[in-house]
C-alpha cells in the first residue's frame, strides 16, 4: 500500500468550488461520466481478475472547502459490453455507497460517486472498492 498525507487547503475562494456530487441516499447510484481535474486524487487503476481489458481505480475528490467524496471509476479497454455494479466502502463520515448493475460499453469509461461529505482538513482517506464484473466480486483497498 502506498500512504500518502493529504491535507486539504482550506483556501476562501474555493468556498464557490461546487463537487460533481451525487445526494446521500439509501438509494444505488448509477454510473456517471468520469472528468477528473486537480481536485481528484486517485490510486492507479488496477485490471479485474476476469479481464485484462477492464480496469478499475478509486479516487477521492476534494475542495478547499474540506469536503470529499470517493469515486469508483471503471474503464472498459475491451471490445465487447460488459455487465457492472460496485461498492464504495471509505473513512469519510456518511461517505459509502452501492453502485446500481449496468452494461459498460466498449472504450467508455464511468464512475460510481459516494456522497460529497464534509471531512475537515489533513485527512487520510482510507478506501475499498468492490468492482463485480460479469457476476465476478474483486475488491482493491489502499489509503492515501
Amino acid at each position: 500500500m502506498r500512504f500518502k498525507r493529504f491535507t486539504l487547503a482550506t483556501a476562501a475562494v474555493a468556498s464557490a468550488v461546487v463537487l460533481t456530487a451525487s445526494p446521500a441516499s439509501a438509494e444505488e447510484q448509477k454510473w456517471q461520466t468520469v472528468s477528473t481535474n486537480d481536485w481528484w486524487d486517485c490510486a492507479d487503476y488496477r485490471h479485474h481478475k476476469v479481464s485484462n481489458h477492464v480496469s478499475y481505480k478509486y479516487c477521492v475528490v476534494t475542495n478547499a472547502g474540506g469536503y470529499a467524496q470517493a469515486v469508483l471509476v471503471v474503464q472498459n479497454a475491451s471490445t465487447v459490453k460488459v455487465s457492472i455494479d460496485g461498492e464504495i466502502s471509505s473513512n469519510i463520515p456518511g461517505g459509502d455507497q452501492d453502485c446500481a448493475s449496468s452494461t459498460l460499453g466498449p472504450g467508455a469509461t464511468r464512475g460510481c460517486f459516494g456522497p460529497t461529505k464534509w471531512v475537515g482538513t489533513g485527512v487520510i482517506f482510507r478506501t475499498d472498492v468492490r468492482l463485480r464484473l460479469n457476476s465476478v466480486d474483486e475488491w482493491y483497498s489502499d489509503s492515501f
